[in-house]
């Protein structure tokens, strides 16, 4: 018995010796490694949080850059080395918890302690829950100004959204003055078409394939396409009457509603719900064209023809703020381009908070998933 224990643990030891060899002298074994601390530190009900063992605590420092006419705003996340590291735009969306979200904060941390200098861009459009073409201008500046930093590989530089924000990530990554300096975009629970997103929304019914299921959406979505749709109106007294009727407590009566434009009626249609996604449609037909121009300027279904990074797609199959089907809408059309791309569906996510609805086997199940969406990201820290 004393030899067989013997025996088993000089074995033991010896695969000790070998992993900790794999993971300290190949860049697969370190990528493991990071990408395994990363799940852990990111998803809640893992109590052990390695990451944190083997690196310095990041820094944060506050930044400024120029994007187009106006100054930008930033957050940079790094570990506090003369190391040429890879790096991160990381652009959340509509976010009205702020810069100073714990979650965003623990994200960007866990990041910068994987290998990667992350810029978190701040937008006060997103804020304040509104979404414009401006902020592709804000991050395409930001990725010019991240591959110029001291410290930063520019041959190794991606990106990484969330919601809104992943798609605009991947118009601004298609732009040509960064586009071949993009190495890929982790898309996680955007839209593809805005158009589409918008009639879903009306219809409350989401389309892929041939199919078409109910889809309820989040309260928050409610919300920036209720200030997206009335503020594209040209007559301040349609905004004002609309604005009232949706959000301010004062109905419309029938005659003032038969008052409006085409467009104000249209607007009103939309957000009044419709009954099936062909009302829906044509009630886009009617709403004023600028609102059109912002939807399709904002979408990465008109702008992929310029984009070479690969694109790492995930999102929650039950996700009620943007419908998984967007997604698979736009994984569908990168494979027909020949694009690089991976596609992940999850189902523990609430929207983009891990670790929600799921059992243990099943919060391990989906964690693992996400181990292996995430280990290609962290291939590029190196």
């Amino acid at each position: 018995m004393r030899r067989w224990l013997k025996r088993t643990a000089l074995a033991l030891l010896a695969a000790l010796a070998v992993l900790s060899f794999i993971v300290a002298v190949t860049p697969q074994g370190r990528a493991s490694a990071k990408t395994a601390g990363l799940v852990l530190q990111v998803v809640p009900g893992f109590p052990v949080k390695p990451l944190g063992w083997f690196t310095d605590e990041p820094v944060r420092t506050a930044v400024e850059y120029p994007a187009g006419t106006r100054t930008a705003e930033a957050d940079i996340y790094r570990i506090p080395d003369r190391k040429q590291r890879a790096a991160l735009v990381l652009f959340l969306g509509v976010n009205p918890a702020g810069r100073d979200d714990e979650r965003l904060v623990n994200l960007a941390s866990a990041l910068a302690r994987a290998g990667f200098v992350v810029l978190v861009p701040w937008s006060e459009n997103m804020a304040a829950k509104r979404v414009s073409p401006a902020d592709v201008e804000l991050l395409v500046a930001a990725f010019q100004y991240l591959a110029a930093l001291p410290g930063v590989d520019r041959t190794r530089i991606g990106g990484s959204g969330f919601c809104i924000g992943s798609s605009l990530l991947v118009v601004a990554a298609s732009d040509p003055r960064i586009s071949a300096d993009v190495s890929f975009i982790n898309f996680f629970s955007g839209f593809f078409d805005g158009r589409d997103y918008i009639k879903q929304f009306a219809a409350k019914r989401t389309f892929y394939d041939g199919t078409e299921e109910p889809w309820e959406p989040d309260r928050l979505t409610t919300e920036v396409f209720t200030l997206l749709l009335i503020e594209s109106l040209s007559l301040p007294s349609e905004r004002d009457a609309l604005d009232g009727h949706f959000t301010g407590g004062r109905p419309l009566t029938e005659t003032a509603l038969q008052g409006l434009s085409k467009e104000a009626q249209a607007v009103h249609g939309l957000l009044s719900g419709t009954t099936t996604l062909e009302e829906a449609e044509a009630l886009l037909r009617e709403v004023p064209q600028r609102l059109l121009d912002a939807v399709d300027a904002l979408s990465p279904s008109q702008n992929l023809d310029g984009l070479s990074a690969r694109l790492l797609i995930m999102h929650d199959r039950e996700d009620a703020l943007a419908p998984v089907e967007e997604s698979r809408r736009l994984a569908d059309a990168m494979a027909a381009r020949g694009g690089d791309v991976r596609y992940t569906e999850f189902s523990f996510f609430s929207h983009v908070d891990p670790g929600e609805g799921v059992g243990p086997v099943g919060l391990l199940s989906e964690s693992f998933k996400l181990y292996r969406h995430l280990y290609t990201v962290i291939r590029v820290a190196g």
